[in-house]
């Protein structure tokens, strides 16, 4: 990273902005302060976020990706912000962006928008499914909304989707 001086300023205006005067400063967030200055980037993460408990369980053997997947996974149907990612993890919502593009490979409104589309269109594939409900379980309020993204991103409304799919399987 980059080196800060260690030395104290002496202007009663300026605050001290040194290593070891945000470390140790109280607040409470003065712990993931201190580790975001001392520790390197990845140890941080999964130090603080995904740090095995007492109880053992499978989750405790996943990757930093696999739970930020599993985390939005779980959540399509619920309006997701980047501010309950931060919460879960521990950290600022800019840090946590930076934490989730890191591991993620995609910005988290990207990726959120990538695993909206994929659950709905393997949805659309399956029968049974109304585009309503198919919106509701992708995290939309209303078909309108849902259509309307689903034909930015695809380039087709959920309905010719569904017909194009069909049209395909019952040729071959």
């Amino acid at each position: 990273m980059f080196q800060k001086s260690q030395t104290r300023t002496t202007d009663y205006r300026l605050k001290d902005l040194s290593l070891p005067a945000l470390a140790g400063h109280p607040g409470p967030n003065s712990e993931v302060r201190s580790r975001h200055y001392t520790q390197s980037y990845p140890e941080s993460v999964t130090r603080h976020a995904f740090r095995p408990t007492a109880t053992s369980s499978p989750e405790d053997t996943m990757t930093v990706s696999d739970r930020l997947h599993a985390f939005l996974s779980g959540r399509l149907g619920e309006r997701i912000t980047l501010k309950e990612l931060s919460g879960f993890l521990g950290y600022s919502e800019k840090y946590a962006s930076d934490v989730f593009q890191r591991y993620m490979g995609l910005p988290f409104s990207q990726h959120l928008k990538q695993l909206r589309l994929d659950k709905a269109t393997s949805m659309l594939i399956e029968e049974g499914h109304t585009i309503a409900g198919i919106a509701e379980s992708v995290g939309f309020s209303d078909a309108f909304a849902f259509s309307h993204f689903f034909k930015r991103a695809i380039g087709c409304s959920p309905s010719e989707f569904r017909r194009q799919h069909l049209r395909q399987a019952n040729a071959t």
